[in-house]
């Protein structure tokens, strides 16, 4: 899916929710803007060295910062921030709403130092309402990377207006972390929140064609019609303009690969968003055009519904698991371009297992072995596989697990839907696939981010990323223990043991880990890519030469 599992966070990490028709809608601070969407289409075209364009592949459900769960943060990252960052493109974490933390000895309180002289884009200071109306909301609406705080926040203090504290259920060595993530928790105008409400909804309508946040760039227009987001600078941007930028940044949504290998080939785009190997391949031939090549965290895996019959038993699953072509599809999907992986984390993260930890490989014979030992030792059954519309990697993911299993006699029905659509029957264990090729990565720098997210139990469907609606209490048991010291040591054989039980009960296929290639015009200067931020990039960095 594209944040993870869909057509690019999902494609964090990371999936839409519905999509309306309707013209242009103004986002705040948009007034005297309207020069901007006017020429917004033509400037496609060739644009100046002041605008950035990019193909986007994921349609906007909403701009709701604590609802959007999916390829949407290419966008919120620029117009929210969250309260700490990573630096660069490293897990380093560093200030950025606040300017220092501290917590209790038995880590479950946290005490947050807020930057001053931050200002939202409709003018309302940045304080410790703001957090804490945030945080609240956040846990109240219960969507997406809800699932990190929801069970962990007991309660958020206000002393004063810089300064705020938190006050947690249970030790979580992993808080500040988690503040660094780009979904869930950006921080939201109070002021919108309040003046927007409808009813007991937090605004949730409001904010799903507006946006108010204290990043670098406002929303200056969203066509729905025309599937174009239109960002511009805010001029009150607390990190200021000096040096170079772009003044705006035009999104354009181009489900399609091939649409965007031509726009960026003609110039009408300067970033691309497409993921197909053999485009970007190609691409990477053509004069005047760049690729960035950098390693993720981005696993590709294939969900199994472990609540659901058949693959209810462990041993059907286990001889799906068998009966993948990994090393056909690292060649025949990713051109050879795919880095290993052993389990739900990918090689990068300390916490990582060893090839030796992940018994399956493509073998047919053990396969039908396993199926033979299992309630269903025939075969005989259908799975339903959903993919997301246009998406060829998922698309050949199937297809290769379609042939396979039909030596075991077992069918494979491939649904392509739009995202909305998928999204919204994926996120229920009663409407969900029983297998659905899924992209993820982690939600913030630190191994439990991944597990928690794709394997927890409170991160079912959309109330997290787990998608194959698996549960353990013994997985449950170790990923607490782990978030309950600070003995990194200790931390990371928890979360190895956590990650060995997935493995052998196969709640997933573990195909591989991603290696991320993006295609841009030559002249586009200062791209920067950290594996820990899903499929974004900084937008405040990038400039035009």
């Amino acid at each position: 899916m594209g944040r993870a599992a869909g057509s690019g966070r999902v494609s964090r990490r990371r999936f839409l929710r519905g999509l309306a028709a309707g013209g242009a809608v103004l986002g705040a601070g948009a007034a005297g803007l309207a020069d901007v969407f006017r020429t917004a289409p033509a400037a496609a075209a060739g644009a100046p060295a002041d605008t950035l364009i990019v193909a986007q592949d994921t349609a906007v459900q909403t701009f709701d910062p604590q609802i959007v769960y999916d390829n949407t943060v290419r966008i919120t990252r620029g117009i929210y921030e969250p309260l700490v960052g990573l630096q660069g493109s490293t897990p380093r974490i560093v200030p950025k709403l606040v300017t220092s933390w501290s917590s209790s000895p038995d880590i479950k309180q946290w005490t947050l130092k807020l930057r001053s002289g931050v200002k939202f884009h409709d003018g309302t200071p940045f304080d410790s309402d703001a957090v804490k109306v945030t945080m609240e909301r956040l846990i109240k609406i219960n969507r997406g990377f809800a699932y990190a705080f929801k069970p962990l926040v007991a309660s958020v203090e206000t002393p004063d207006a810089q300064t705020v504290r938190v006050n947690l259920n249970a030790p979580d060595a992993s808080f500040i972390a988690k503040l660094a993530a780009i979904s869930g928790n950006l921080v939201v105008s109070p002021k919108a929140v309040r003046e927007h409400a409808a009813g007991d909804d937090l605004a949730q309508g409001w904010l799903k064609e507006h946006a108010v946040g204290t990043g670098p760039y406002m929303l200056a227009s969203y066509d729905k019609g025309a599937q174009q987001v239109v960002l511009t600078q805010f001029a009150g941007y607390w990190g200021g303009w000096a040096g170079p930028h772009v003044r705006r940044i035009i999104f354009k949504i181009v489900p399609e690969a091939s649409t965007q290998r031509l726009m960026v080939e003609r110039g009408e785009a300067d970033i691309v968003t497409i993921v197909a190997p053999d485009l970007i391949d190609a691409l990477a031939k053509e004069p005047g055009i760049t690729i960035s090549e950098s390693p993720t965290m981005r696993i590709f895996y294939i969900a199994m519904h472990c609540q659901r019959e058949p693959l209810k038993d462990v041993k059907i699953r286990q001889a799906i698991s068998y009966a993948f072509d990994y090393e056909g599809a690292k060649q025949a999907i990713f051109n050879g371009k795919l880095a290993p992986l052993n389990g739900p984390l990918p090689d990068n993260d300390p916490a990582h297992l060893a090839p030796a930890d992940k018994p399956y490989r493509f073998d047919m014979q053990k396969a039908k072995q396993l199926l033979g030992e299992s309630s269903r030792p025939n075969g005989g059954f259908t799975l339903s596989l959903f993919l997301f519309q246009g998406d060829p990697t998922f698309r050949k993911a199937a297809e290769i697990l379609q042939a396979h299993l039909k030596e075991l006699n077992i069918g494979v029905s491939i649904q392509e839907l739009s995202s909305s659509v998928l999204l919204e029957k994926a996120g229920k264990p009663e409407t969900a696939p029983d297998l659905l090729p899924v992209r993820n990565y982690p939600d913030y720098a630190d191994p439990s981010a991944m597990i928690s997210a794709t394997f927890g139990k409170d991160a079912w469907g959309t109330a997290g990323w787990n998608f194959s609606f698996y549960a353990n209490d013994r997985v449950e048991q170790l990923l607490k223990q782990a978030n309950e010291t600070t003995n990194q040591p200790q931390r990371l054989r928890m979360f190895r043991d956590a990650q060995r039980i997935i493995v052998q009960e196969a709640a997933a296929v573990f195909i591989g880990t991603l290696i991320n290639r993006v295609a841009m015009r030559s002249t586009v200067k200062g791209f920067l890519y950290n594996p820990l931020l899903g499929n974004t990039f900084d937008l405040y960095r990038i400039y035009k030469s």
